[in-house]
This record gives structure tokens, sequence and C-alpha cells, in this order.
């Protein structure tokens, strides 16, 4: 899994911060979206979808359980639906079963595909859809398997390789502070809110997502807190799974958007702390 996601040594953009302000004057989801939209675009993603499957069991009625919002073209997503391509579909796919973000171009070129996926590929590529991300996420409190999937549409895959190099980590953050200000919404159901319960954390808990978000590894935790690694790890776990989060930066982000993790560094110190538990988690991937 080496190649993954690729990581980058670029710093902070200040693109992230102005997005979070953005995102928090948002009085709608699809205010939210709008500003997503126009973001991503910035950044040379045109085209985005952004759902999951809402059903106790993942092998349910795909075309009955799975809702989405998408920005690409209609005639592509009348042909994807037709054919029936959700179910073969990798990148989708991926997000539903996996927890750390992929590059289209490592599922397309490094994976073993089925008939099925490389039809799906075929009909991708002749809309010009070859590289891109998928972000996995999880909806509400029933945890619901879904993702933002952003299409770097039309761009070839040197030419990838750049992008990421420059934007790679604040893809990922953004997606997180997105999907997290999305869900301070009615989505696509009441049900699938997950702002209509109290999330509390234990201090222990609070502390480990503090330490964390200032880019620290689960060893550097242990010594900080005089704790043992295990007793970390088992903190961070339970954190995620009362914050219905993935991966421990987007635990760290929806935290954050709580009011849950309080800190005597200015905010901007906290965005950029943030940004450094993004790299953090997707060097563990490498």
């Amino acid at each position: 899994m080496s190649e993954l996601w690729i990581s980058t040594e670029a710093p902070l953009d200040l693109a992230v911060e102005d997005f979070t302000a953005r995102l928090r004057n948002c009085a709608t989801a699809g205010e939210c979206w709008t500003q997503m939209r126009e973001t991503f675009d910035r950044l040379g993603f045109p085209h985005v979808s952004y759902g999951g499957v809402f059903s106790p069991h993942l092998r349910a009625d795909l075309h009955r359980e799975t809702l989405y919002r998408t920005h690409f073209p209609a005639d592509f997503v009348t042909q994807y639906e037709q054919n029936e391509h959700l179910r073969h579909d990798i990148v989708v796919q991926w997000a539903f079963r996996f927890d750390q973000p992929a590059s289209w171009r490592h599922l397309r070129t490094r994976l073993t595909h089925a008939r099925r996926e490389e039809a799906v590929w075929r009909d991708a590529l002749a809309f010009g859809v070859r590289n891109g991300v998928s972000v996995p996420l999880r909806f509400g409190r029933e945890s619901s398997p879904g993702g933002l999937f952003l299409s770097a549409t039309g761009l070839g895959d040197e030419d990838w390789d750049e992008l990421t190099r420059h934007y790679g980590p604040s893809l990922i953050l953004m997606a997180y502070l997105f999907h997290d200000a999305m869900q301070k919404f009615p989505l696509f159901d009441n049900r699938l809110n997950p702002h209509d319960r109290v999330v509390q954390l234990s201090d222990r808990e609070r502390d480990c997502l503090l330490w964390a978000a200032r880019g620290c590894q689960v060893s550097e935790m242990a010594d900080h807190l005089r704790l043992a690694e295990r007793t970390i790890e088992h903190r961070l776990r339970s954190a995620r799974r009362k914050l219905s989060a993935r991966t421990t930066a987007q635990a760290v982000a929806r935290a954050l958007s709580l009011g849950l993790l309080r800190s005597n560094a200015p905010e901007a110190a906290m965005t950029s702390a943030l940004w450094e538990s993004a790299i953090s988690e997707t060097r563990r991937v490498m």
C-alpha cells in the first residue's frame, strides 16, 4: 500500500484556513456543498460525488440504499447508473470497505481487476475520469459507510503526481472538515444527523486527541501522558467510535468543530496542528 496516497512536505496552505472559515458561515447543507465545490474546483477537481450506503448490511440492495450528491456530467451519471457500475466501481467500494484515502491511480494501475471492474474504468476513461482520490467517511449515528470522491477529470498521471505533491494532505483535511460541516444539518434523512446526541469524551480521550492534533505518534503520546502505548491506542479507538470517525485525523476535526477540544494555543495554531495530524495519518499508510 506504499502508494495509496502521496504525502507532501508543502506548508499549510492558507486555503485550508479560508475553507474552514467559509464552512463555519454556512447556514445550510446546500451552502456547504457550494463552498466545497468551488474550493475543490480551484484546486483542480471539477467533479465530485459525496454519499454512502445507509443500510445495516453492506450487501443490501445498493440501488435502494445508496444516497449521494454528485457534480459529474449528467450523461456520465446516466451511463454509470444504467450499467450498474456502483457494485463494481473499485474507487467507491474502497471507501465503503477501508479507512485510508486512496489515489485512483494506484487503484487503477496496481490492483488486479475483474472483468466488470475493467468495464467501469473503460467507461470512466472515455469521459476523462482518470485520476482522483477516494476519502472514506462515515455518516450519522449508524456510522454508515461512504465517502467523498474527488475527480481530477482530464488530468494525466504526471500532472496528477504534481497535484498530489502540492495538495495531498490538504485535500484529506478539507474533505474531513467539509463532511463534518455537512453533518450539522439533516443531510439525506433526519436519522443521519449525528449531532442530535451529546458526544462526551473522557479527559484521557481528549488528551490523546490533543496530542494527535499536534502530530504526535502513539509512542510520543505515551511518553507525554505516561501511559502504555496499548492504553493510548484504546483511548483513540474509543474517541473515534464516539465521534463516528474512521481515522484519528477525522476524529480531531470533528472534536474541534464540536468544541470538545480546548487548548491554550490560538485557533490558527490548532488548524496547523490538525494539518500535521493529517500528514502523519497518511504517512502511516506508506
